[in-house]
């Protein structure tokens, strides 16, 4: 068995970043979801529930560990797929013939190991995205609380 290269092991540890994506996007989305099904539509300083959420002008309250738990989760997503874009070997590719000139001077395409993924890349993605929603499940609320002890207290 040959020993893989950098452009192997930089695809590898691109679907394995890939992973954390949908896992932080959905439980993202459940847990707004699950907010605006359950939390009142007034603020509640008694029980803590203070940090507005905001869906297209319809606001609930939220306390500040569900605010920041919410923006650990986009911060994370967004994270993800800079590192993902980051890592993941690049191939320019050409404009096909006839494309405006001025279009070519704005615009890029990139061919990535990732379009079109092996067995063994999507195992790897597979496994991170099984990894990080079992993390974020078990773990997320130790994190949360880690940061609001810290003082930190994120808002979207």
């Amino acid at each position: 068995m040959r020993p893989a290269t950098i452009r192997q092991i930089r695809t590898r540890i691109a679907a394995a970043i890939a992973g954390v994506l949908p896992a932080s996007f959905v439980i993202h989305m459940w847990l707004f979801i699950s907010y605006f099904d359950s939390h009142p539509r007034e603020p509640h300083p008694e029980l803590g529930l203070m940090r507005p959420l905001n869906n297209h002008g319809s606001y609930v309250f939220i306390s500040d560990a569900e605010s920041t738990g919410l923006a650990l989760l986009i911060y994370a997503f967004i994270m993800a797929l800079g590192f993902t874009i980051l890592v993941a070997p690049k191939e320019f590719q050409l404009p096909p013939p006839g494309t405006p000139r001025w279009l070519t001077r704005v615009s890029a395409r990139f061919k990535t190991d990732l379009e079109k993924p092996s067995i063994e890349l999507t195992i790897i993605f597979l496994c991170s995205l099984a990894c990080s929603t079992v993390l974020i499940w078990f773990g997320g609320p130790s994190i949360v609380e880690l940061f609001m002890a810290s003082g930190f207290v994120l808002h979207l």
